[in-house]
């Protein structure tokens, strides 16, 4: 442990590329931030949207909150567990100064002491608070994001509807969208219906068929399809593993 002015560092991790998470989810006591130095993952954390970060992103759980984790591609990670009076930004957030990231991990790399991480995560966690307070709200995104939450058990649900309902085109979405969210309408409505796929499978017994007429699918072939492409596993594993 190690205190520094506005934080106390509880333990850190500078890990090198590796194809997969030793933890696919953990819950924090305090503070935790993620970041991959290359590559990209997938995560969720408890109350916000889910999302992918790549170099430039920082995911934030706050205490008491899990964070989910899956690699998209082989990255290199830093991780850091924290006390702070601050409030960073659960979730994702994208940094603007990346010559400043990358001086951070840098130093870290050539560095690799307590004092040195406490410092970095420090200044990660100010430069987080300063891309937040500087980013401008798209409140059409934000009415795009409320209504997937609000309709994703829809199965006809389609961006060219709700790109209509919000008057713009379906591309011009898509764009505002992934600038705000990393990802596209498409793949944020399915990784909300499938984390509520995997809430179903662990807390209920649910036929399969009964849980995809709840979160949008048409079949329950075509939600195993997708589930097992997404995840790795079929729904009958994943239930087998998770069952609470």
């Amino acid at each position: 442990m190690y205190f520094f002015a506005m934080l106390t560092l509880d333990g850190y991790l500078l890990a090198p590329r590796r194809e997969r998470f030793t933890l696919a989810i953990d819950t924090y006591e305090t503070w935790a931030l993620l970041l991959p130095r290359n590559g990209a993952f997938a995560f969720e954390v408890t109350g916000v949207p889910p999302g992918t970060a790549r170099f430039g992103d920082i995911v934030f759980c706050p205490p008491g909150g899990s964070l989910q984790r899956r690699m998209h591609s082989p990255a290199a990670i830093f991780h850091a567990r924290f006390s702070t009076s601050l409030r960073p930004p659960a979730g994702r957030t994208r940094l603007r100064d990346l010559d400043r990231l990358r001086a951070d991990l840098a130093i870290l790399e050539d560095n690799f002491t307590d004092l040195i991480a406490t410092h970095v995560v420090a200044d990660l966690v100010l430069m987080a608070l300063r891309s937040q307070r500087d980013e401008p709200a798209d409140k059409l995104v934000q009415e795009a994001t409320t209504y997937l939450h609000d309709h994703f058990s829809a199965p006809d649900l389609s961006l060219g509807e709700l790109a209509e309902l919000l008057g713009i085109s379906a591309a011009q979405l898509s764009r505002r969208f992934k600038a705000v969210h990393a990802v596209t309408p498409v793949e944020y409505l399915r990784a909300i219906r499938l984390r509520k796929v995997r809430q179903l499978l662990a807390e209920t017994n649910d036929k399969l068929q009964t849980i995809a007429g709840q979160t949008g699918y048409r079949s329950a072939f075509y939600l195993s399809r997708v589930f097992t492409n997404q995840t790795g596993q079929p729904p009958s594993g994943y239930r087998r593993t998770h069952r609470v």
